[in-house]
């Protein structure tokens, strides 16, 4: 497999493993999103926006902290081009080695 049929794959596995990272259904109010989930949902927002076409899938919590989540999502978003491909790949590894 050439490097570039490589490259192509991974970027593609980790858009798909990104997407399905989001916003699930909390087990107690105790576990309700925070900060630190929203900014992760932030970051990987605009990809999850994508394969929101193809998939089922919510890019936001609901229901989460409140404010505090809001302003870790928006963050996040702010700080998606240029860290969001990053969260990515850590989400694809994750995924792989859990």
């Amino acid at each position: 497999m050439s490097t570039r049929a490589r490259l192509g794959l991974v970027l593609v596995l980790t858009t798909i493993v990104a997407g399905c990272t989001f916003a699930g259904v909390p087990t107690s109010t105790l576990s309700l999103p925070g900060f630190f989930h929203g900014f992760w949902h932030g970051l990987l927002a605009p990809w999850t926006l994508i394969l929101r076409w193809f998939l089922e899938i919510k890019m936001y919590a609901i229901p989460n902290s409140g404010w505090f989540y809001d302003f870790g999502f928006l963050l996040g978003v702010g700080l998606s081009l240029p860290i969001g491909w990053l969260a990515a790949l850590v989400t694809l590894l994750l995924y792989l080695f859990s």
